[in-house]
């Protein structure tokens, strides 16, 4: 079995439905899977019947997340900063799966707040180094899970039913300007860099980009003050409609889903459709002679 090369066939066709059976039994790695959305994803995959393998820094919630689904799932203590704990996760993951398998992994561990990067400090005075935490756990977590899980799916053998999938969580921060955020684009540029390689190891990379959503990330006083700027927000459960689609669907590489309000579009998520040039534009032309002469692909 093989993923065809990378090709823009217009935005991915949302339908209400969708064909779960080839989720049983799959082996499914979600990081930042103890609380909020990643732990809904854990829930409804565990639901759908595969093994999920959480990993989360979060020990007591890890635990309490594992405790609530009962079966098909276990937890990893895991700090996505750290290579050697982000190992560990994906060979629990690999040994305790029903297949011994790594099938589908979500990159889903992040945290906000405010990025020492960007804090102003007095110009009269020596510049002080700032504290990178932020982009440490948000896009170089992100790369670490990324290289591990390329590894792992290549490691086992290829066969029909052990379709290989990452699906790397951004925000829509990778798709408009926002102060604080320069992680997000960092995500979106890591998938865009790889879904043109991937495919040639049989590995589909696709990327979600949230809207506001209503989970613990957005303290109470963060949601009111969103709700009074009248901003809709995106929903959970749309969220892990659009996980269960890109990672059952075998046909779906290379897009970036948002995850939207419903007055934008009637599921709740939708193809965002901005990572690939239009005719007549230059940049088309351009990617098309980078792609033509790029000397670096998957070996």
């Amino acid at each position: 079995m093989s993923v065809p090369e990378y090709q823009d066939h217009g935005p991915l066709q949302i339908t209400s439905s969708l064909n779960l059976d080839n989720l049983v039994g799959k082996s499914v790695i979600v990081t930042g899977g103890a609380s909020g959305l990643g732990k809904a994803y854990a829930q409804v995959f565990a639901k759908a019947g595969a093994y999920v393998t959480i990993g989360d820094f979060n020990e007591k919630a890890g635990k309490e997340t594992v405790a609530e689904i009962a079966g098909n799932v276990q937890f990893v203590k895991c700090d996505v900063r750290n290579w050697d704990d982000q190992v560990r996760m994906f060979e629990a993951a690999v040994s305790s799966s029903p297949h011994k398998s790594c099938d589908v992994v979500i990159a889903n561990a992040g945290i906000v707040g405010a990025d020492d990067l960007y804090q102003l400090q007095d110009p009269s005075l020596p510049p002080v180094k700032p504290d990178l935490r932020i982009i440490e756990i948000n896009l170089i977590g992100m790369v670490y899970t990324t290289k591990l899980a390329l590894h792992y799916f290549r490691r086992q053998r290829l066969v029909p039913e052990r379709d290989r999938c990452l699906i790397l969580k951004a925000s829509v921060a990778a798709y408009v300007d926002q102060p604080g955020s320069p992680q997000q684009w960092g995500i979106r540029g890591l998938m865009r860099n790889l879904r043109r390689t991937a495919w040639k190891e049989s590995i589909r990379v696709n990327l979600v980009a949230p809207w506001f959503v209503r989970t613990p990330i957005l303290d109470q006083g963060i949601q009111d003050f969103l709700d009074g700027k009248g901003v809709g927000f995106a929903t959970v459960d749309d969220a892990c409609t659009a996980m269960l689609k890109i990672a059952s669907d075998t046909t779906v590489n290379g897009r970036a889903i948002g995850i939207v309000h419903r007055k934008e579009a009637p599921e709740g998520y939708m193809d965002l459709d901005r990572d690939d040039y239009k005719e007549g534009d230059a940049l088309k032309e351009w990617q098309e002679v980078v792609l033509d002469t790029a000397l670096r692909i998957v070996s």
